[in-house]
């Protein structure tokens, strides 16, 4: 299944090391919840033959993974908590797992945790792992090997391809950015972290989103970030403690280039990109066409390439100095992530309904959101510090952004504001 890995951490990977940051994914299923003892059984057998999950991190100082002896445990790796009926119990639960830390040496820093409430037709698996091992797509691949009835392919690997001039041009001005970060949006920068957060959530129908793309021969994914940015806008003119006419938001995009030989390879196998978020627009068609227009030259010109190669070429040192400056939330106060998850998966007979990429808050940031594609419906996630004001409706504005656009009339009864609900949101989607 899996080649033997490089066991030396490469310059991204050196940096999340520094971190000590996790990602994963948060799995929704329809169907009863499996015993615990029959899901762990499968994950550590299967886990058992995928190198990452069986590596501990370097020592301090060190860049040289540890291959570990001893078996997986099935008790440290695999739990389960079952969640109350009331009061969102499934949100406090999830909330509690995200804000602990995952397993330390001896034990690989990874975990799967089961979450349901007693006999319910549904459950939730959150997956864990250290972000030097495994990235977004890395660690999808080894998500579904660990789960799914049957083989499931995994994201669309990235193909390798020579970046032009002026991507090479766009990724240095990228990088500059990072060195020269604006003055803006002190809300997301000057307020210090709790170190506690909340992950809510709200879905669409892809079909929905498929709809706006089209009129502008745009992607689902420029759909997303466009009513991002009218989400945020919207956000910093509303909420109490801000109230002032909002700017661009430069947000950080990481892009995979995990080739197809490479889908259980061990480490973080991407790049990163500043794009910028037009918040002051109130109109999602604007701000798709302003999105496309960045997006458009990231393909055509093979960004990704570019900073590929470049990460590949420079040496260790300046490497990690190039990878260190884009991560740090100083230019790019939010990271924002895609991914597309298979829309038939199975686990141990729960049929997946909805998913999202989750990462843990790094460099200062108070905020990260991911789309995740999956089951027919995009997850509009988002990993909040409590210390961010108004946070728990930015997913619900952001499904209202772009239902309002494919449904004019779909907020008729609501009083709305530029286009999208003022505050009315409707909560049914949210975790917490």
């Amino acid at each position: 299944m899996s080649r033997p890995p490089s066991l030396v951490a490469g310059p991204v990977d050196q940096v999340l090391l520094a971190t000590g940051t996790t990602c994963g994914y948060v799995l929704d299923f329809g169907g009863p919840a499996p015993r615990r003892e029959r899901l762990a059984e499968r994950v550590i057998e299967r886990a058992a033959s995928i190198h990452s999950l069986r590596l501990l991190p370097p020592p301090p100082g060190q860049h040289r993974w540890i291959p570990q002896q001893e078996a997986l445990s099935g008790d440290v790796h695999v739990r389960e908590l079952p969640c109350s009926r009331e009061g969102g119990g499934m949100a406090r639960a999830t909330d509690a797992v995200l804000n602990q830390a995952p397993p330390e040496a001896p034990h690989p820093p990874w975990d799967l945790w089961l979450l349901h409430v007693p006999d319910e037709e549904s459950f939730r698996v959150v997956y864990r792992v250290h972000h030097a091992l495994q990235d977004g797509a890395g660690a999808a691949h080894v998500l579904l090997t660990l789960l799914s009835d049957r083989a499931t392919a995994g994201p669309r690997p990235h193909r390798v391809a020579l970046p032009t001039p002026v991507g090479a041009l766009l990724a240095g001005r990228s990088f500059l950015t990072a060195l020269r970060p604006r003055e803006t949006w002190h809300v997301l920068r000057a307020t210090p972290p709790s170190h506690r957060t909340r992950w809510v959530h709200a879905e669409v129908a892809e079909s929905c989103l498929r709809e706006v793309a089209k009129r502008h021969d745009s992607t689902v994914n420029d759909v997303c970030l466009a009513a991002l940015a009218c989400t945020f806008g919207h956000w910093h003119r509303t909420v109490p403690q801000i109230r002032r006419k909002p700017e661009e938001l430069s947000v950080l995009v990481p892009m995979s280039v995990r080739r197809d030989r490479d889908r259980f390879a061990v480490g973080s196998r991407v790049t990163a990109h500043h794009l910028d978020l037009p918040c002051q627009l109130t109109d999602l068609d604007r701000a798709v066409r302003r999105i496309r227009r960045q997006t458009l030259a990231l393909r055509t010109h093979r960004v990704r390439d570019a900073s590929r190669l470049a990460l590949e070429l420079l040496p260790a040192t300046l490497g990690r100095r190039m990878a260190g400056v884009t991560l740090d939330g100083t230019a790019a106060p939010m990271l924002t992530s895609s991914i597309t998850l298979p829309a038939e998966f199975t686990c141990l007979g729960g049929q997946l309904s909805a998913a999202s990429l989750i990462c843990d808050l790094f460099g200062g940031r108070l905020c990260y959101v991911s789309f995740t594609r999956a089951a027919g419906v995009v997850r509009c996630g988002i990993v909040a510090d409590e210390a961010l004001p108004g946070a728990s409706a930015l997913p619900g504005l952001w499904r209202n952004a772009v239902e309002t656009a494919t449904q004019p009339d779909i907020l008729s009864n609501r009083t709305t504001t530029h286009g999208f609900d003022s505050g009315q949101v409707d909560r049914s989607c949210w975790t917490s």
